[in-house]
C-alpha cells in the first residue's frame, strides 16, 4: 500500500513509539511503501532498515501515483538493469530530480537517454507528481536553488509578485522551469493558484546579485512563445501505464500545443513528431541534473571529419573512436598521460569533453554535437537557416521552442513523406543514419503505438 506525507515534517522512529530512537525523517509530499501496522503506527523501510511512522500524519493513496524521484547522495550509478552488477551507464547527482516509470524490487525504473534505466531506490526519496499549478511570489526578493535543499546553489532570484509556473511540489520547495531549466524555490514564499492569472505582472529577465540575498531566488526569465502559440496543449494525458506510455504522456504534456501546430504545418500525424521526441531525448531539451545545460552528445568521429583530419596526431592523443563503427567506442583524456574515459550517459561528461574540444576548435566542436530535444547535429546549421553553428548553438540553448522547431525545419521532404507513410525505418535511416535506422525505427514505432493507445 502506498501513502503520501501529510505534515511538513514527519519523524521515522527505530520502533512504533514516540520515545523510539529517530532514524530520519519524511518531508510533506513523500511517498512511503507500507509493510504493515502496529497500532497507531505504519511500518516502512528506511534505507534498508524497517522504520515506524505516526499514522495521523500519512494519506493512503488509493491507486499507485506517477511519481517522481530525487537523489539523495553524492552520486548514484544509472545501470542497465536492476542489479549491482549491472552496466553502469552514467550518473545522477544529489537533488537531481528523476521520473519512475516503474519499480523492480528495490530499483526504480528511469528515463534515460534513449531508452531506459534503472537506480537503487535506497538513494532517493519519492514524490507524486502533481498537476501544474501557477503561483505568485509573495516575498520581495526570492532565491531560486539548483536543488530542492536549502544550501543549494542559488541560480537566480524572484521579485514579489512575481508568477511562476510550479511543476510540482518537493517537501517544502515548489520546482519551477528557470533559465531552460528547472529550479526549486521555498514554498511558504509561494501562493499557488489553480490556474494562470492573466491579469498578474508578467516576469522580467535580470541579473543575480552576488551581493546580500533576501529570503530564499530574480524574476523568472522565460523565453517568449513564438508566433502565439502555446507550448502545452488543452487537453493533458495522465502520466501512467508502460515506460512508453509514460515518456508519451508526459512529453505530450510539456509540448503538444506546439506540436498540433507544427504538424499540421507538414501534414503529418502528430503521434509521430510525439514519438520522435520521447526517442531522440525523452523529451526534454535541458537537463535539470546539470544546471539546466541544454542536451548534447559530443560525437568523436564528427570532430574528426571538422578538425581533427587537420591534426590527426594532436586529435589521436585526446579522442578515440572505433574503426569501422565510428559511432562506437567514443573515449577521450584531457592530457595525453591521463587514462582513457567515457563521456555518453553523463551530460556532465558531455560538456567536459564539448568544452575542452571548444578550447581546440570552437565551431569544429559545435559541429560535432547533436543538441536539444531533437538531437539534431550543429553540422546542419544551414539548413535551419542559421548564418553560423553559433547561431544555432545560442538559440537552442535559448528556448524549448527553438529546438522544437527546429527538428520540423530539419524535416526534408523525403523524411516527411517516410512519416506520413508511418515508416519509422525509412525516417530514421535519414534522420539518425542508416547504421542505426533499425533500432531508432522500431524505438519510433513502439512510442508512436503507446500514442496511440493513450489517444
Amino acid at each position: 500500500m502506498i501513502g503520501s506525507i501529510t505534515a511538513t515534517r514527519l519523524n521515522i522512529r527505530a520502533q512504533p513509539n514516540i520515545s523510539s530512537r529517530k532514524l530520519g525523517e519524511l518531508s510533506k509530499g513523500a511517498l512511503i511503501n507500507i509493510l504493515g501496522a502496529r497500532n497507531e503506527w505504519l511500518e516502512i523501510q528506511y534505507q534498508n532498515t524497517p522504520g515506524f511512522v505516526f499514522n495521523d500524519y500519512v494519506a493512503l493513496q488509493e491507486r499507485e501515483p506517477a511519481q517522481n524521484g530525487v537523489i539523495t547522495t553524492n552520486l548514484l550509478n544509472v545501470r542497465d538493469r536492476p542489479a549491482t552488477n549491472g552496466v553502469i551507464l552514467g550518473g545522477l547527482t544529489r537533488g537531481s530530480k528523476v521520473e519512475v516509470l516503474a519499480q523492480h524490487g528495490g530499483w526504480l525504473e528511469i528515463p534515460f537517454l534513449q531508452g531506459t534505466a534503472f537506480i537503487s531506490g535506497t538513494y532517493v526519496d519519492l514524490y507524486a507528481q502533481e498537476t501544474i499549478q501557477h503561483g505568485v511570489v509573495t516575498a520581495s526578493l526570492l532565491n531560486v536553488r539548483l536543488s530542492p535543499q536549502s544550501g543549494a546553489r542559488v541560480i537566480g532570484q524572484l521579485s514579489e509578485n512575481s508568477t511562476v509556473v510550479v511543476a510540482s511540489t518537493i517537501g517544502d520547495w515548489c520546482e519551477i522551469p528557470f533559465n531552460n531549466g528547472m529550479g526549486y524555490i521555498a514554498s511558504r514564499y509561494v501562493e499557488l493558484r489553480p490556474e494562470a492569472d492573466e491579469s498578474a505582472p508578467r516576469p522580467i529577465s535580470t541579473t543575480l546579485n552576488d551581493g546580500d540575498e533576501e529570503d530564499d531566488g530574480a524574476r523568472v526569465v522565460q523565453a517568449d512563445r513564438e508566433a502565439g502559440v502555446a507550448l502545452a496543449p488543452v487537453n493533458q494525458l495522465l502520466v501512467a501505464g508502460t515506460a512508453e506510455e509514460r515518456k508519451v504522456a508526459a512529453t505530450w504534456n510539456r509540448f503538444g500545443g506546439l506540436l498540433v501546430a507544427l504538424s499540421d504545418e507538414k501534414e503529418i500525424d502528430v503521434g509521430c513528431a510525439v514519438a520522435v521526441l520521447c526517442v531522440e531525448s525523452s523529451g526534454k531539451g535541458f537537463e535539470p541534473g546539470n544546471q539546466g545545460l541544454m542536451i548534447i552528445r559530443f560525437e568523436n568521429h564528427k570532430f574528426w571529419k571538422y578538425w581533427g583530419k587537420s591534426a590527426p596526431d594532436r586529435f589521436r592523443q585526446h579522442f578515440s573512436y572505433q574503426s569501422g563503427k565510428a559511432w562506437k567506442g567514443h573515449q577521450w583524456r584531457k592530457k595525453p598521460a591521463d587514462e582513457w574515459r567515457t563521456f555518453h550517459g553523463s551530460q556532465r561528461a558531455e560538456w567536459e569533453v564539448l568544452n575542452f574540444a571548444r578550447s581546440i576548435d570552437n565551431s569544429a566542436a559545435l559541429k560535432s554535437i547533436s543538441m536539444g530535444a531533437p538531437q539534431i547535429m550543429g553540422f546542419n546549421y544551414e539548413g535551419l537557416d542559421y548564418q553560423s553553428v553559433e547561431e544555432m548553438f545560442a538559440s537552442f540553448c535559448g528556448s524549448i521552442e527553438s529546438q522544437i522547431r527546429g527538428l520540423f525545419g530539419f524535416m526534408s521532404p523525403a523524411m516527411v513523406q517516410r512519416l506520413q507513410r508511418h515508416d519509422f525505418e525509412g525516417f530514421a535511416g535519414l534522420y539518425n543514419g542508416s547504421g542505426q535506422k533499425g533500432k531508432y525505427g522500431r524505438w519510433i514505432k513502439s512510442h508512436y503505438d503507446a500514442y496511440k493507445r493513450l489517444v
